[in-house]
């Protein structure tokens, strides 16, 4: 499971670089195909580690490499 965190958090990561502007959760989900639960775990340790930073607006969450 630790491995397919890792490889989901790359996919996150370079997702944000290529969109270059903060993408919402449900963008992220909608661009990778990979289990819910592991997307968040994914999110959570990306925010943890200091790789992207959590922004909200209104009631909607974004992640952000800024």
């Amino acid at each position: 499971m630790i491995t397919q965190i890792g490889i989901i958090s790359g996919e996150i990561l370079n997702l944000i670089d290529k969109k270059k502007r903060p993408i919402s959760f449900g963008e992220i989900r909608t661009n990778l195909d990979s289990q819910k639960d592991l997307t968040t775990m994914s999110i959570g340790w990306l925010i943890r580690e200091k790789y992207v930073h959590l922004v909200k607006d209104g009631k909607e969450k974004y992640l952000c490499s800024c």
